[in-house]
């Protein structure tokens, strides 16, 4: 799995229960989990070569096109 956020990856990777994440819901600790336990892994992706960015944000005619290609879609 990919993310351009390198503090989500950090707290995904980190076994360690900090006290500033504890409002994050118990069912979301399953990808912390899964990394653990290698069955996952979460490395880090350019925010301008990351797909999920056209469905997250208004991106522009060219990365529109990269997203597009990324994830197999003709345009």
């Amino acid at each position: 799995m990919f993310s351009d956020s390198q503090s989500a990856i950090s707290l995904a990777k980190n076994p360690v229960f900090h006290s500033r994440c504890k409002h994050i819901q118990l069912r979301y600790h399953f990808i912390k989990e899964l990394i653990n336990d290698g069955d996952l892994s979460l490395l880090k992706i350019l925010g301008s070569e990351n797909p999920a960015d056209m469905l997250t944000k208004v991106v522009t005619t060219d990365k529109l096109r990269l997203c597009i290609a990324s994830i197999g879609l003709q345009g």
